[in-house]
């Protein structure tokens, strides 16, 4: 037995190339780290933030125009005051429901963060969660975030309904749905600035 494993390691050492050993290597301890609690949650979302994408906008067929239960469904924010969508129908809305416990939100919030610091006067940003807000400010604390963060105050529109998270749906000023987006995106992107300047013409 162990001179079997001896030639199958002499083999692999002499056969492999440098590159697929670092490959192996890198796999190995990728693996491990998924085993560790700890860390675990900090590789899952660098995995998601390198493979996420630049959303793509709804056929024109399938933009829904929000209904009125939508429009007035109301969040609140850390010190209880109470927001609606229809105070912002003029803007276009960005709209995502995420956690701090969760990685491809953790993944995207970089990038949510960088189309806020451009588009935070001229865009409606609503970042929802159902975590506690003491737990949200040390998330927003601890990664350098100011991003606006808001709380169910009720039940979620049928329109906004998902059963994952992250999802975001982009609001024109018309009140449609233009882009509903499951799980981690590149929201930062040049086809994203594209849409909102044309939103706000």
């Amino acid at each position: 037995m162990k001179a079997n494993l001896k030639k199958r390691w002499k083999d692999y050492w002499e056969k492999k190339g440098w590159f697929s050993k670092v490959s192996d290597l890198f796999f190995v301890l990728l693996v491990v780290s998924l085993l560790i609690p700890a860390s675990r949650k900090e590789i899952s979302a660098f995995v998601s933030g390198i493979t996420a994408m630049s959303p793509g906008t709804l056929d024109e067929d399938k933009q829904s125009i929000l209904s009125s239960t939508a429009l007035n469904w109301a969040v609140v924010d850390a010190n209880g005051k109470s927001y609606s969508l229809t105070e912002y129908q003029a803007k276009p809305v960005f709209l995502n429901f995420w956690a701090t416990w969760c990685p491809p939100c953790i993944a995207e919030m970089p990038d949510i963060q960088d189309l806020y610091d451009k588009y935070g006067d001229k865009v409606a940003f609503f970042l929802v969660t159902d975590e506690s807000p003491q737990k949200v400010d040390a998330f927003m604390e601890k990664r350098g975030f100011d991003l606006p963060v808001f709380y169910h105050q009720s039940g979620v529109p049928q329109e906004f309904a998902t059963q994952s998270i992250p999802t975001t749906f982009v609001i024109s000023p018309e009140q449609k749905i233009v882009i509903r987006k499951t799980g981690a995106a590149k929201w930062n992107s040049s086809s994203m600035h594209q849409l909102l300047d044309e939103m706000m013409r």
